[in-house]
């Protein structure tokens, strides 16, 4: 994959992988964590559970941008400002605020040279938020309406959420809509990159099996409360459905650990170095090959302390490790993917380093 693929915007403002399933999958006090950066937020949840230290990593330098951008944020704004800052909530001078942040140059000049990503706030101008900003003003209308969306985004029980998607939602220009728009060739031109399949072998299941997800995640998760689906139906978080670092039991928490964090440009090769517990690679598997997932395997398996988490999520691709040096923690991957909140994924996975003891006769 070529590395401008990387570098030329933001890709993910956000993150969009449930953090609450995360910092469930594992030990995280005390210990020593690897994230991927993407939009920052669940290397900065990582933070709460107090760690000894986390190693952010990213092979994109924008994407370590964003997440340096919301550390600076964390570092000197009050929380209300925090929230107005980054696109939560209003606020008309984001660029004074700005200013005032503890940026490294180069970071400083990167944002000066698009300052309609600080004044519309960083939260929204990521191509992936873009992609569901186009969902919802030009996708919706063809088989609903934005306001009976908004309507579905704030039930609060399962049994009605079935019913609205049922009774308002769930139509035959629906399913045939929303194959086409959350099928690989849309989601690769829109909002990802259709280098990201490259190594997707059912490319063509993609739209209707992202159907099937959303219609098992509506079915077991809570929609008022879901940042994910709030995002997605209404454009915004709102105050009860706030991302996990945003929350405001969190921000001094995040605020006070921040230097626990240590970033670094590259793939899983640049930190090959370090002895970890607990790993956070969300989904990047699904960009390599079967060769390469194996060598990262490796790779892995010499960083993880015994007992170490190695926590991931597939897409479309099926990357399973088969290593007698892990184990699949099975009844909680399970456990914790029937409450996931995000439903973009087929599998939420949580591997175990296991330290095998020779016995010799």
């Amino acid at each position: 994959m070529e590395n401008k693929v990387f570098s030329e915007i933001i890709r993910y403002a956000s993150c969009w992988e449930d953090t609450e399933n995360l910092l469930q999958a594992g030990e995280i006090k005390g210990k020593t964590c690897v994230s991927i950066i993407s939009g920052g937020d669940n290397t900065l949840s990582l933070l709460t559970k107090d760690p000894a230290h986390v190693v952010g990593f990213d092979l994109n330098p924008v994407q370590i941008n964003v997440l340096k951008l919301k550390m600076a944020a964390f570092r000197t704004l009050s929380y209300g400002e925090l929230l107005g800052f980054l696109g939560i909530t209003p606020c008309p001078n984001r660029l004074a605020l700005f200013d005032i942040l503890p940026l490294e140059d180069e970071v400083r000049k990167a944002f000066l040279a698009s300052p309609a990503v600080i004044i519309k706030g960083v939260i929204h101008t990521g191509k992936f938020e873009h992609y569901f900003q186009m969902f919802r003003d030009s996708i919706i209308p063809l088989f609903s309406t934005q306001e009976q969306f908004r309507q579905f985004a704030m039930l609060d029980n399962t049994a009605d959420q079935k019913e609205f998607f049922q009774r308002y939602i769930n139509t035959k220009r629906f399913k045939i809509v929303c194959r086409m728009f959350f099928g690989a060739k849309s989601m690769g031109k829109f909002g990802r990159d259709k280098s990201f399949y490259r190594y997707v072998s059912d490319k063509s299941a993609q739209g209707d099996e992202i159907i099937k997800r959303f219609v098992f995640g509506i079915s077991h998760t809570v929609n008022r409360t879901n940042p994910y689906l709030r995002y997605i139906c209404t454009s915004n978080y709102a105050a009860e459905a706030l991302p996990h670092y945003l929350r405001k039991e969190n921000y001094e928490k995040i605020r006070r650990n921040l230097d626990r964090i240590e970033i670094r440009q590259g793939d899983l090769g640049c930190i090959k170095d370090v002895r970890a517990d607990f790993f956070n690679l969300s989904d990047i598997f699904e960009y390599m090959s079967e060769f390469d997932f194996r060598r990262n395997t490796e790779i892995i398996k010499k960083m993880a302390r015994p007992s170490a988490a190695v926590v991931y999520y597939n897409m479309q691709n099926k990357r399973y490790i088969n290593d007698p040096a892990f184990e699949l923690d099975e009844k909680l991957s399970q456990t914790l993917y029937r409450h996931n909140r995000s439903f973009f994924y087929r599998d939420f996975l949580i591997y175990r380093r296991v330290q095998r003891t020779v016995v010799s006769e």
